[in-house]
Order: structure tokens, then C-alpha cells, then sequence
């Protein structure tokens, strides 16, 4: 193990034999499917048993696994964790281990299994119970989304595994590089302590199977290997597991792009196959509005925290882009415009390669490039996004009407609130898109925004333009949740996080204020009262300053928001037909 020091330790821990009235009962949870258990988990278990003092570490096998249909079963998991963790189960040098079956009575993981977990451990001990979520650390791509909230507003703190077997571009170490300064935002921001683990563990995949010696025997413990063995039926399963695994991995087809691996759906319906293609391209539109903010962030800050920002978020893009390569004509049979997105989405490698590379070539001239001129010239770079978008987001409409048309024929029968869907998921898109876009416009001006806001009158109408089209847009999308729909069971009034939504936006108006100057002519009377009432009552007016990567992070988070929205009113609108 490194002896590099945690980045951001837990705060002090209470002595594991310490009074019990005193001091809280610390569980570490070690969530995952142990498909099977192997010595990477079991290294981790030990590795957070001797230097992380927890008076307890659970591991809990998944029952139920959200995407992975492969699963052995559940009990032979079970029994080869404990298996797994038997000879260090008590030591002496640290927490007790369990094996915990508590997901067979939850029937959930995350929020939901840590609060069955808080509930049974406080009624048996009568003690409070701290829970540490022990996990990877790609655990900062989505703990900040809504289900990952839900999950960190459940525990106490993160003990984080910086886990060496890959590495990437942008970190010759770490498979997942991390920016201290976000760590310590994170941890503040949802109120945990974080703790990391340095050193490699070991894995087990079935790539590292086909290409080891040993095979499968070098990566378990020698007891859960024997228990393989001794059921034949449960190892020719795995054995399937790992051949189905090579047979994914070889269908990928080589598109320039790293490949990453996700449970596809099984089904070949065509209908699945063209609601699959839909949240796909979904993910695909958010990754591209993502890349082009951090493209104009880049080309206005250029700080290395930056670049390796734009990096990671060019690597998310690809990744995503990634999964639509194998998909083919016979699988879209009768959804011609479910076909054609797909074959939109697979021509994004030619002219993102081509775009970025001209970001490239052209960054360290627009960056030094100063005033207005400077600021046009970034954002007309940033903004070569723009109709690429509206064209996938009109066929991503196109295709979800095609789905309920082709629903409809089928049951014979009109179902009102599913004619609302095309038209409803085109208002979110326009509103989630005039945010991208004021986004990307504003961090091309970079820290230097307001002054020229200041000296440029031609600037600050462009500003109050597209904060204009923000403002608009995305009020149809608020009075859609607040009002209803016009259909008559209302079904998708359940859509739109509204009060959240607001509290977002009204965090970027503030952003925009101090941008400005001033507040522009579409900001809601309302709002100006409450953020100048606000301002006079902290005396925070005159004290807080613009700062453009705070406005990338409130325009993020709402546009994230937005993005969870649109893919549950796609998935309900495909659902329902």
C-alpha cells in the first residue's frame, strides 16, 4: 500500500472499545454483486478493517441487480462471502466483518438498504449507528446526481478505494482521476467526510480470465474457488458468465472511441430496441451540451484543473457514444425513424474528431484573445454544437412520436396523455438547450465576462437575449408541472421537480446579477426582490463577486436535473405505448 496521505480524511473516528454510551456505532458498507466474491474485495474488506477504525464492516451482497441479469444465485453468493471473510472475520486488529442479507428483505440497494441497515443495527445495539459507504472512486461521476443524494444523505462519510489497475490520459496512476479541490466541495457540500485507500487490488474480469494462466482459481480466495468446485452446476454458470462477457466485448465495433461495457437490453423487440435508442441518444445530446460548456470554459480559463476537466468530459462523451456502434438496420424493423437516429448518433465521431481538434489548434490564441472580439470568437467555437444538437434532440422527438404512433395501431385505442409526450419532451429539450447554450456563451467570457459586459453594449444585449430565451423556455417547463397538461388523466404531471428547479434557477439569476450588473429586463419581479432582499439582509451585495466556474456548476446541476426528467418522461411515454 502507498503511504501517500488521504487527500480528505474522515474526522476522528471514536475508539472502537470506547463506552458504547459515548460513542456511535461505526459501520463501514461494502455494497456490490459479488458475482462471485473475489480477492480485489476481499483485499479491500481487510485493507478497511486494519486502517480504518470502524468498530464494524457489512458486507452486503446485491439480491437484486438493477442491470446484471447474470447473477449467480443469490444464497451461493452469500455463502461464498462469508466463505471469503472467515479467517479475519474478528481480528483483533480492527472491526468485526459480517456478511449482511439484509437487500433479500429490502429488495433495493443504496438509500433504501442503508436505512434497513441504520434501523436493524440501532434496534440490536440500542446505540446510534454512523454509516461509511466503502466504494471505488467512480463513485464522483454520480454522487452528486439525484440517486446518488439520496444514497450520501444516508451516511456519515465515503472511505474511497483509488483504484491503480487502469489509467487514462489525463492520470498515469488512477483510473478515475480526482480534483482535490472538488473533493473538499463534495464533502463539504453534502456534509460527509471522505477517506481514501491507496494501492492496487487485484480484479477480476473476463478478459483477465481469458489472458491469465491461472484463470479463474488466480483471482478468488482458495476456499471460495473450492466451493466453486465442489458445485458443478454453479461453475458452469460462471463459466457461461464469462464466455457471455468475451462475446459482448467482441461485437463492439472500433469507431476511434474507447468502448465501455453496459448491460444492453435483452429483449430484440424492435420496440425495446428503439425506446433503448432513444434514452441512448438522450445521454448522448447532455454529454455534447456538457463538452461544449467545458469547451468554452477552456477556451477563456485554460488552467490545467480545466483542461483536465474538458478531458474527462470528452471521455464521458465517447464513452456514451460508444454504446450505439453495433447496433444494426434489422433491429429497428418497422421504426424507420428510430433507424435513422441511431444512424445520426453513429456519425458524431466525424465531425466531433474534426471539431476538436480545431479547439485544439486554435485554444492558445483565443485565450489570450482579450475583450469582446475574444469572447465572440470563443463562443463561435463552442457554439459548432449548436445545430448538431437540434438535430438529434428533432429526431429523438420524431422517434418517440414513432413509438406511440405504432402503439396506438397495435391497441387500437387512443390514449390522450401519450399524444402529450412528443410535445412535452420537446418543451423540456427547449428549455434544458437555451440553458446549455447560455451556459457555454457565458463561460466563453470567462472570469473577465463582467468588465466587458461593462464596455460592451453589444455583449450585454446578446446576454440579455439568451437570458431572455432561457427565462422563457424554461418557464413553459415550470408552469407544465405546476398547471398540468391538457390530457385528461393528467398522467405526466408527476414530471418536473419544480420546486427544485427553482431554487436552481434562481441561484443562476443571481450568478446572472452579478454578471450584469445589473438584473436583466426578463427577470421575474418577484425574484429580483427576493435575491436584492436577501443580498441587504446578509450584506453579501458588495462582498461576492462573479465567478464563471460558480456559474458552470449552478448551470450544470439544473441542466443535470432536467436530464433526469427528460429520460423518465421518455421512458414513461415509451412505456405506456
Amino acid at each position: 500500500m502507498s503511504d501517500k496521505p488521504d487527500t480528505v480524511d474522515v474526522a476522528t473516528y471514536a475508539d472502537a472499545n470506547a463506552d458504547a454510551d459515548a460513542h456511535p456505532l461505526k459501520i463501514g458498507v461494502f455494497g456490490g454483486s459479488f458475482n462471485p466474491v473475489h480477492l480485489g474485495h476481499t483485499l479491500l474488506a481487510i485493507t478497511t478493517q486494519q486502517t480504518k477504525p470502524i468498530d464494524m464492516l457489512l458486507m452486503v451482497p446485491v439480491f437484486k441487480h438493477v442491470s446484471k441479469t447474470n447473477l449467480l444465485p443469490f444464497d451461493d453468493r452469500v455463502a461464498m462471502c462469508e466463505l471469503a471473510i472467515e479467517p479475519f472475520a474478528a481480528s483483533a486488529g480492527g472491526g468485526q466483518v459480517e456478511v449482511c442479507t439484509i437487500e433479500r428483505e429490502v429488495g433495493e440497494s443504496n438509500a433504501p438498504m442503508l436505512r434497513a441497515i441504520r434501523r436493524k443495527y440501532s434496534a440490536d445495539t440500542s446505540r446510534k449507528v454512523e454509516l461509511y459507504w466503502i466504494c471505488g472512486d467512480d463513485v464522483f461521476r454520480w454522487i452528486e446526481k439525484p440517486k446518488g443524494l439520496e444514497t450520501m444523505a444516508e451516511v456519515a462519510g465515503l472511505i474511497v478505494q483509488r483504484r491503480l489497475h487502469k489509467s487514462s490520459a489525463t492520470d498515469r496512476f488512477y483510473k478515475d482521476p480526482l480534483d482535490d479541490n472538488r473533493t473538499r466541495q463534495i464533502a463539504a457540500r453534502l456534509n460527509v467526510t471522505i477517506s481514501f485507500i491507496y494501492g492496487e487490488l487485484p480484479h477480476f474480469s473476463s478478459t483477465l480470465v481469458r489472458n491469465t494462466p491461472g484463470a479463474w482459481r488466480s483471482f478468488l480466495p482458495q476456499s471460495v474457488a473450492k466451493y466453486l468446485e465442489s458445485k458443478p452446476e454453479l461453475l458452469a454458470k460462471l463459466h457461461d458468465n464469462l464466455e457471455e462477457d468475451a462475446k459482448k466485448e467482441a461485437q463492439h465495433v472500433s469507431t476511434g472511441f474507447p468502448q465501455i461495457k453496459r448491460q444492453r437490453l435483452e429483449s430484440t423487440a424492435s420496440t425495446n430496441r428503439a425506446a433503448e435508442c432513444i434514452l441512448r441518444a438522450l445521454d448522448v445530446v447532455h454529454s455534447l451540451q456538457f463538452e461544449r460548456g467545458h469547451t468554452g470554459l477552456l477556451l477563456s480559463i485554460g488552467s490545467d484543473c480545466v483542461k483536465e476537466g474538458l478531458r474527462t468530459s470528452q471521455a464521458n462523451t465517447d464513452a456514451v457514444i460508444g454504446e450505439i456502434s453495433a447496433v444494426m438496420e434489422d433491429e429497428f424493423d418497422g421504426f424507420d425513424e428510430a433507424w435513422a437516429l441511431a444512424c445520426e448518433l453513429r456519425q458524431i465521431p466525424v465531425w466531433l474528431h474534426r471539431d476538436r481538434a480545431v479547439v485544439d489548434k486554435r485554444y492558445v490564441m483565443l485565450k489570450d484573445m482579450q475583450g469582446q472580439d475574444g469572447w465572440g470568437a470563443r463562443y463561435s467555437l463552442a457554439s459548432k454544437f449548436n445545430p448538431r444538437i437540434d438535430v438529434i434532440m428533432s429526431s429523438i422527438i420524431r422517434s418517440l412520436q414513432e413509438i406511440i404512433d405504432v402503439g396506438k395501431q397495435g391497441s387500437g385505442h387512443k390514449t390522450s396523455s401519450l399524444e402529450d409526450a412528443p410535445v412535452l419532451l420537446s418543451t423540456w429539450f427547449d428549455g434544458k438547450e437555451a440553458l446549455g447554450r447560455l451556459r457555454a456563451f457565458v463561460c466563453s467570457g470567462g472570469p473577465n465576462a463582467p468588465c466587458i459586459i461593462k464596455d460592451s453594449l453589444s455583449m450585454r444585449q446578446i446576454l440579455h437575449q439568451m437570458i431572455d430565451a432561457k427565462e422563457r423556455r424554461i418557464g413553459r417547463v415550470v408552469s407544465l408541472h405546476e398547471n398540468g397538461t391538457s390530457s385528461s388523466d393528467n398522467s405526466f404531471a408527476q414530471f418536473g421537480s419544480s420546486d427544485a428547479l427553482r431554487r436552481m434557477l434562481d441561484e443562476i439569476s443571481s450568478w446572472e446579477w452579478l454578471l450584469l450588473g445589473s438584473f436583466a429586463p426578463s427577470t421575474p419581479l418577484p425574484l429580483i426582490h427576493k435575491l436584492l432582499s436577501k443580498a441587504g439582509a446578509s450584506g453579501s451585495a458588495t462582498m461576492r463577486q462573479f465567478d464563471v466556474q460558480g456559474f458552470f456548476a449552478a448551470a450544470s446541476a439544473a441542466i443535470d436535473l432536467m436530464l433526469n426528467e427528460t429520460k423518465a418522461l421518455a421512458a414513461f411515454g415509451c412505456a405506456r405505448a
